[in-house]
């Protein structure tokens, strides 16, 4: 029976099944128990052709090196799975995000770990579309779906049509920068597509996932395994001074491993040399420097938008955070060289110019801001010729001072100034060459004092006298300006007599360069007159108040902000004299003009109706003013906050009218 099985398989070339079907009924009783044999073999051949003897499936795959250090990014690695399990057309998912944030690296990851769904996994150097085609007449090769020697073209065609005949494929494009030129080139069929790009825009290509920078656990978790000798506390402080971005954490631990640099050491270079550093620390999974990486992606997009590097450079003069997309307007772009200036006379200029930063990854755009990471800004900023980075500097000012709002008062601009003041701080408030930003540089100091950072805004006015006026001089405009500011921030700390001496040099020094109607002079005018009468000289202080009312009433209108802030200081000398019914009236009128000009809740109006109703309490109109004072106390903590001084100094002038009431109607009551 044996010789009749080997005979059908040596001499007839028949499989095992039917060599030993043929035996057994050549002899029934051995060829029976054979044929069962033979069964069992044939199951496990094809269980072997899809599952070889090791557990795994003989995959086809050219897939880099295997980060063997890859830490963390669970989320986006489950956002791979979906769609996955029941596609009847191709999954197209795209990793989008600024260099060295790990999107070849996630990617690759992925790839390793899911093997065993695909039979074909083909890694495609996207950064270039015309050596496409080539790499996929490859895979063909690979794939045993065409000769070696086949053209390109009709390999292409037997690639495509294989593509949407079979399904357990994954192809990888890594580095792809343009959806237009990709496009052309993702087969379709039942596989899996992922798109590697530091370009956003791919939503009519595929499905966005948005790779970020590590959360701050995944970047202490990589630093500990790449440099074990490091503590959790030093892998913290350096990962939070490269804002976890992988290239850079990873490149920093390469270079403190290679060097015996501490944490210390490194962290002090990174202040003082903090571009170089980023050159050093090379990675045999990612050769190339984080400098090299943004250095290069500019010199390519130079070469599509020159007006794009010139944004970003005044963008890395900016702090570390959100910059308002309105800094670029038609209005900017007289204080910007060309071809910027062109680009932002329109706003489809503008935002084609965002388009290509953020088609290269070089920075996060979005409807309302424009954000670079801290690393990409130190590179670009590095990266600007010495003598040219005064320049950059001075039209960055410029923005800046031209988007400042006209009243650092108003509590409408507060949302504004919110978004500015980052950059603003960042930059040279004293030393710069802008005449703009001077001036925005006394608005800076005022919307601190309003926002009650009293002693955040003294300390900037003085600071900017004391240097303008060597700078600049002691009788220039600026120089007086900022001494009135810095005189206002000691008024309202009760510094009166410090206040005084600034707010006589100013009145002084301003009438002799400037003359007696100048707004400068009126305002000094006003800042010496209060301190008169906080001062016990309320008359000589309503005098002065009264001539400088008439001027500016004269000057600039009975309802313009100036003229009513020397009618709300009048009315304060009016009550110092115990003149209360002419102060009330006064105030009334000062409060309803405020009301009318600058809006309820303006913080100016809400200053007019305190002094309101401690006129109404001295008249002896306790009701009226506990209403007014509780109507007060509620628009304060909605504009200002609880903690604000203003608030609090209402707050408590509520409660002791109602504190006052009380024991008023508890003597009533007893006697």
């Amino acid at each position: 029976m044996a010789a009749t099985w080997l005979a059908c398989q040596v001499w007839a070339d028949l499989d095992v099944q039917t060599s030993a079907t043929v035996a057994a009924l050549v002899c029934p009783v051995i060829g029976a128990a054979l044929a069962a044999w033979a069964g069992h073999s044939g199951e496990q051949k094809a269980v072997a052709d899809s599952d070889p003897p090791n557990g795994r499936r003989e995959v086809v795959y050219n897939l880099p090196p295997r980060n063997p250090c890859f830490v963390g990014r669970d989320i986006q690695l489950a956002a791979f799975e979906n769609g996955l399990e029941e596609r009847t057309s191709t999954v197209v998912q795209v990793l989008h995000g600024i260099g060295g944030v790990g999107k070849t690296t996630l990617s690759t990851e992925y790839a390793y770990r899911r093997l065993e769904r695909y039979d074909l996994v083909w890694w495609i150097d996207a950064e270039t579309p015309s050596m496409i085609g080539g790499q996929l007449t490859s895979l063909g090769v690979a794939a045993g779906w065409v000769k070696t020697a086949a053209d390109i073209p009709s390999a292409l065609r037997e690639v495509r049509l294989q593509f949407s005949r079979t399904d357990r494929w994954l192809l990888i494009f890594d580095n792809a920068e343009d959806p237009a030129a990709l496009a052309q080139w993702v087969p379709q069929g039942p596989g899996h597509v992922i798109i590697t790009s530091r370009n956003p825009a791919w939503e009519l290509v595929g499905d966005p996932v948005a790779v970020d920078p590590f959360s701050r656990a995944e970047s202490v978790a990589l630093m500990r395994r790449l440099s074990p000798t490091l503590s959790s506390a030093e892998a913290n402080d350096i990962a939070g001074r490269l804002e976890d971005l992988p290239l850079a954490v990873a490149q920093a631990c390469s270079l403190m491993n290679e060097t015996g640099m501490s944490a210390a050491e490194y962290l002090k270079e990174l202040d003082r040399n903090g571009r170089d550093l980023l050159e050093d620390g090379r990675l045999p999974t990612y050769p190339t420097p984080l400098t090299q990486v943004v250095v290069t992606a500019l010199r390519r997009l130079e070469e599509e938008s020159p007006a794009a590097v010139q944004l970003l450079e005044i963008c890395s003069m900016m702090a570390a955070e959100p910059i308002p997309v309105e800094l670029f307007s038609p209005e900017a772009a007289a204080v910007l060289e060309e071809p910027l200036a062109a680009q932002l006379q329109t706003t489809l200029g503008m935002r084609r110019t965002l388009g290509w930063i953020s088609r290269y990854g070089l920075a996060q755009v979005d409807g309302k801001s424009i954000l670079l990471h801290r690393l990409v800004q130190l590179v670009i900023s590095g990266s600007i010729e010495a003598e040219r980075r005064p320049e950059i500097r001075r039209r960055a000012d410029e923005v800046l001072a031209n988007l400042c709002p006209a009243d650092s008062k108003s509590t409408s601009s507060w949302e504004l100034w919110d978004r500015l003041m980052p950059h603003l701080l960042a930059s040279d408030l004293v030393a710069t060459r802008s005449t703009a930003m001077r001036s925005a540089a006394h608005a800076v100091a005022w919307y601190l004092l309003e926002r009650g950072e009293l002693k955040r805004g003294q300390e900037l006015a003085a600071t900017l006298y004391e240097h303008w006026r060597v700078s600049l001089g002691p009788d220039d405009r600026q120089t007086l300006s900022a001494a009135h500011t810095l005189a206002s921030a000691l008024w309202r700390q009760a510094r009166y007599a410090e206040c005084q001496d600034m707010a006589v040099e100013v009145y002084r020094r301003s009438r002799r360069a400037f003359g007696e109607d100048q707004l400068l002079t009126l305002n000094a005018a006003d800042h010496v007159a209060s301190n008169l009468r906080i001062l016990g000289k309320p008359q000589e202080a309503r005098a002065l108040h009264e001539d400088t009312l008439k001027r500016k009433a004269r000057i600039f209108g009975e309802e313009h902000l100036e003229t009513l802030g020397t009618a709300h200081n009048l009315a304060l000398d009016l009550r110092a004299l115990g003149r209360h019914e002419e102060s009330l009236a006064l105030n009334q009128e000062t409060y309803v003009r405020r009301r009318r000009v600058l809006g309820d809740d303006h913080p100016h109006t809400l200053l007019s109706a305190y002094d309101v109703v401690i006129d109404l309490l001295a008249a002896g109109r306790t009701d009226e003013a506990l209403t007014l004072c509780r109507e007060t106390v509620r628009k304060r903590v909605e504009v200002l906050g609880r903690e604000h001084p203003e608030t609090v100094k209402t707050t408590r002038l509520a409660e002791q009218i109602v504190s006052a009431a009380e024991v008023d109607t508890r003597s009533r009551l007893s006697g």
